[in-house]
């Protein structure tokens, strides 16, 4: 007799679920990962132009204000990188409560599915004792 489970369809529905949640992840923590290296670069940059200014002498009014506008530019970029970073971060976590919700899902489905099995086995056993219970009983009387 082979093991069917009842409730087959569901689990694999928690399992495509789950699967679909782990890629939703996946996106989530790529996205904060390219916004971390924007950063970085950006970071290099601000350093960089910080350095230069320091070492070079202005030339004119003109060309300090410049410097000074692109820094500010970089600055306002580098807080606008911070404050998406922020907001992805808080959807990186909130893709993990769902994947393991998710989770937790399947994992009750599959321990169903376990059970099912042992009684099924259990279920086997007894029957298969029966059997060799009369066997053992026709034979003795006889």
């Amino acid at each position: 007799m082979k093991f069917t489970f009842s409730l087959e369809p569901v689990l694999k529905v928690r399992k495509h679920r789950e699967k679909i949640q782990k890629q939703k992840l996946a996106e989530k923590l790529t996205e904060k990962k390219q916004l971390t290296e924007r950063r970085e670069k950006l970071k290099k940059k601000l350093e960089h132009c910080l350095v230069n200014a320091e070492q070079d002498e202005p030339e004119s009014i003109r060309k300090l204000r410049r410097q000074s506008k692109y820094l500010q530019q970089i600055r306002r970029n580098m807080e606008e990188l911070n404050m998406e970073l922020k907001k992805v971060e808080g959807e990186v976590e909130e893709e993990r409560e769902k994947l393991a919700a998710v989770h937790q899902k399947r994992h009750i489905m599959e321990k169903v599915k376990e059970k099912e099995r042992r009684e099924m086995a259990e279920k086997l056993a007894k029957r298969e004792q029966k059997i060799m219970d009369e066997i053992a009983t026709q034979t003795f009387s006889n």
